[in-house]
């Protein structure tokens, strides 16, 4: 049975701090999002208004998760001929805080969830709210991906033998999946269990206001892409990458016990054939999370590092907690 967190008014002011010993990352300032929303209800006002307004933030998985990702030439498909199917895509996320302009009216929530987001309901559940707060627009809205902690809450019914074993190891992602050759349907398993707490901030939907605007009752869905760790680099924007898989298949399973692992990632040193760079490769690794990456698991956590979003493509800012 999962664990169930009562959220009340009182906690939202409350914010948990963790130091997780297995991980390389720093968290070096407090932060603060930006995010472009769409609002329910009446105008908006960065300076905040005079009623009072509720905020539902959810969680929503995207194709790439929840369907996987097929070999092909279109812009979301990989590029060089293999298919990757999602069994578990587990996330713990939380940690929501937003503010109107100059930090003003502060709204912050502890609320940390796990979720397997492979299968979560198209009714997009509710990771917290914040009720009764004042209108208007909320110009700072961020998140993180902190490993879990015992009162995290349970989304979608998420084993807990996978929860425990999270908080645990530190741990803020498990992933296990397959990777299959579509030109004879060869097929490898792989698992991911990762340490990548991270914190997401300015947030944006190109083209909209910045921020996300409470009148009545307003929603604000949080994403995560599961295509990033076959992304080519780590652009500024989705639309200047591409997707590749070959990486992931030349992994020797070196313990061979039939699942690509951590042990398997960290052996693989060999960063110039896995991820070749031009003229002869696509790869550009700079300007990621981790600098250098020295074996396929830094790639991996790296990756990981950088593919939250707001609204499906709202861009955020990210940077390791």
């Amino acid at each position: 049975m999962g664990r169930i967190h009562e959220n009340t008014h009182d906690e939202e002011n409350e914010r948990m701090s963790k130091e997780n010993e297995h991980m390389s990352f720093r968290q070096t300032s407090p932060w603060a999002a930006v995010l472009a929303a769409f609002s329910l209800g009446c105008g908006s006002s960065s300076t905040g208004g005079t009623g009072n307004g509720n905020l539902s933030v959810v969680l929503e998985a995207e194709e790439t998760i929840s369907e996987g990702l097929d070999a092909g030439d279109g812009d979301e498909n990989i590029l060089d001929g293999f298919e990757v199917r999602f069994n578990r895509y587990i996330v713990a996320i939380g940690n929501v805080a937003m503010s109107q302009v100059g930090g003003a009216n502060p709204e912050s929530s502890p609320v940390l969830a796990v979720a397997d987001f492979t299968s979560l309901p198209s009714t997009q559940p509710e990771l917290t709210a914040f009720n009764g707060i004042a209108t208007g627009q909320y110009t700072s809205f961020g998140f993180e991906t902190p490993p879990p902690s015992e009162d995290a809450i349970n989304i979608n019914e998420v084993d807990t033998e996978d929860i425990d074993a999270m908080i645990a190891n530190g741990w803020s992602y498990i992933i296990d999946g397959t990777i299959t050759q579509v030109s004879d349907g060869a097929s490898k398993e792989f698992l991911i269990e990762a340490d990548v707490p991270t914190v997401y901030s300015d947030c944006a939907v190109d083209g909209m206001e910045p921020g996300v605007n409470v009148a009545g009752n307003s929603t604000v869905d949080l994403t995560l892409h599961g295509d990033h760790i076959f992304f080519n680099g780590f652009p500024e924007e989705e639309g200047n990458v591409v997707r590749l898989a070959q990486w992931l298949w030349d992994i020797e399973d070196e313990d061979e016990d039939g699942v690509l692992t951590r042990s398997d990632f960290e052996a693989a040193t060999d960063v110039g054939s896995l991820f070749p760079s031009p003229p002869g490769g696509a790869y550009e690794l700079t300007g990621g999370p981790i600098s250098p990456i020295s074996n396929a698991w830094d790639f991996i956590r790296a990756q990981l590092g950088t593919q939250g979003h707001i609204f499906g493509e709202g861009e955020c800012e990210w940077s390791p907690l």
